[in-house]
């Protein structure tokens, strides 16, 4: 589970600690500062990578509001004040939620419920983002004995996994490299790759059969493919559903 990280910023030390306390019942946020001026927040956010921020709005020399304007990226926000009139123009700064002093902790569940489903929200779109870049890629770079090898991804047959290295199996040639099997995965185009097996990857392209529980790849290797993964396998390489 990913961990989010957190500021809170109120000059009352005891508004900070009933955010604090409601905050330890949540269990992938942490808190990565407290502050009590909008300067030390400012501070903060300059130099760490923040993504919720609860937010006082009267406070000294700056006020919460005055902080949200100033930032060109502010984390998610959450408003936590004794005054309600502001209500109206925090949300025009794209506030999540608004709570009024003293902070309830149902009122804090929902609050916080809404970012971290932001926060996830925003994770699976940059996951795609991600793989779609990586789809628009056709090669990889990999060291090998010393040097970086160009790899391109039409050119594997399958891959192997020797505990802390992987073998590339190519059309003409096979190159070992130090890495694991699962952080390839991360990288080669799902479209095109699938783990057939704990130890193999096979490119979906280079399938020129399939007996009992092996696959015949185009270099006439066989590579052993999962009981539980071949029914998976065989949606993805029949278009037609003639299988």
């Amino acid at each position: 589970m990913k961990t989010y990280a957190c500021i809170i910023v109120d000059d009352e030390t005891l508004a900070q600690e009933l955010v604090e306390t409601h905050l330890a019942k949540i269990p992938n946020v942490e808190i990565a500062a407290k502050c009590h001026t909008a300067m030390e927040a400012m501070s903060i956010l300059n130099e760490q990578e923040i993504d919720i921020m609860f937010l006082d709005i009267e406070m000294p020399d700056l006020t919460g509001l005055e902080l949200l304007k100033s930032l060109n990226n502010p984390p998610y926000t959450i408003l936590t004040t004794a005054y309600s009139e502001y209500a109206l123009e925090s949300y025009e700064l794209n506030v999540v939620d608004y709570l009024l002093k003293p902070v309830r902790f149902d009122r804090f569940f929902k609050a916080i419920s809404k970012v971290l489903d932001l926060l996830k929200t925003k994770q699976m779109e940059q996951n795609k983002n991600d793989q779609d870049l990586r789809t628009k890629e056709d090669y990889i770079f990999v060291k090998s004995d010393y040097k970086a090898v160009k790899i391109r991804f039409d050119n594997i047959v399958y891959v192997e996994s020797m505990q802390k290295y992987v073998k590339f199996h190519l059309a003409d040639k096979t190159i070992v490299s130090l890495m694991s099997l699962t952080s390839l995965l991360e990288i080669l185009p799902s479209h095109k790759f699938f783990k057939c097996q704990k130890s193999f990857i096979v490119n979906l392209e280079k399938i020129e059969g399939i007996e009992g529980n092996q696959l015949i790849m185009a270099s006439k290797t066989k590579v052993p493919v999962s009981k539980t993964l071949k029914a998976d396998l065989i949606q993805l390489i029949d278009k037609n559903q003639l299988l």
